[in-house]
């Protein structure tokens, strides 16, 4: 396997791209979340047309900022992970402890 920077550099690896919640109470909770959304969506069509376009802007503006958000917390668990790693390596090691 060739290494992990090596993949990343030269774009073998996609980590926004790729990402995909491993918690099966997470994906349910999208799920159900999706179907209410759409279901709302549908009611708000039927009521108010101009109330239904209103909303699909504000969640196009919510989708818009997860990008940055998962961005953001993808930028900081690679720090976290660094400050560990550099700890590790430069802590002296002692048989024993």
């Amino acid at each position: 396997m060739k290494p992990i920077l090596e993949m990343l550099y030269n774009g073998e690896i996609f980590p926004a791209e790729q990402f995909c919640p491993q918690i099966g109470a997470h994906r349910e909770a999208y799920r159900r979340h999706a179907m209410h959304q759409r279901a709302f969506i549908e009611r708000l069509k039927g009521l108010n047309p101009p109330l239904h376009n209103e909303y699909m802007d504000i969640v196009d503006e919510q989708l818009d900022e997860d990008p940055l958000e998962l961005e953001e917390a993808f930028a900081d668990g690679f720090r976290l992970g660094a400050r560990i790693a550099i700890d590790v390596f430069s802590a002296p090691y002692e048989q024993g402890d």
